[in-house]
């Protein structure tokens, strides 16, 4: 575990200095601030109709730089709770693609908790195919930081979606992952979205282990661009 720990720590501090690098050449240029708010809720369709998780995150983008982030996740209830903050950077802008990469730590809590700590590489893929076509793409491991957390991989989601007009946009996607249960859990979906001055609103149809649950996934971002 040691040795794992120092190779985090190592590509950790690389990470650190080649943001301090590009910081530093960019000291002289006051770079615009954004707020970055982000709300999810999820309900199991089914009966009993329980809550399946919620998540609740801030960020400030300080030009193509991401910090602070901080975030909160619950199983619905709050019995298995998870505490996040991360930070990092937009890596790729252009025409058609864009890149944004974060580093999160994780630290569980609550009842039912056991004291799981993990280290998330994040990264966030935007694509343009066509002026209408549109997809995104997040995936990510989760490394552990002590015994009780095992290793995981997670899909956060993998879509493609049309553009009816400015506002309204519609699609298909894929979500999965594997972590405590050691077996991979496969969630395709259909996806709503609605643009407006107050955010953006999406909302899923998602075929989850033993039936199915809608997502309702809130983001808004204000301040300078």
């Amino acid at each position: 575990m040691q040795g794992v720990m120092k190779r985090y720590r190592v590509f950790l501090n690389i990470f650190i200095l080649f943001m301090a690098c590009n910081l530093s050449a960019e000291s002289d240029n006051r770079p615009p601030v954004s707020n970055i708010y982000i709300l999810r809720a999820a309900e199991q369709l089914q009966a009993p109709h329980v809550v399946t998780y919620r998540v609740a995150e801030w960020a400030q983008m300080r030009g193509r730089w991401i910090f602070p982030d901080v975030g909160y996740y619950d199983t619905g209830y709050g019995k298995d709770q998870l505490w996040f903050t991360g930070a990092g950077a937009d890596i790729v802008h252009s025409k058609h693609v864009d890149w944004e990469q974060e580093f999160y730590v994780a630290q569980e809590a609550g009842p039912a908790a056991h004291n799981k700590r993990s280290l998330w590489i994040w990264p966030v893929f935007d694509a343009r195919f066509r002026p209408r076509l549109i997809g995104q793409f997040v995936a990510y491991p989760s490394l552990p930081l002590d015994r009780a957390q095992p290793w995981g991989f997670d899909v956060d989601r993998g879509k493609i979606e049309w553009a009816a007009t400015s506002h309204w946009q519609a699609g298909v996607g894929y979500a999965g992952g594997i972590c405590a249960a050691r077996t991979w859990n496969n969630s395709p979906f259909l996806t709503v979205s609605r643009r407006t001055p107050a955010g953006k609103v999406e909302l899923w149809l998602e075929r989850i282990r033993g039936g199915a649950q809608v997502q309702l996934r809130y983001f808004l971002v204000t301040g300078e661009r």
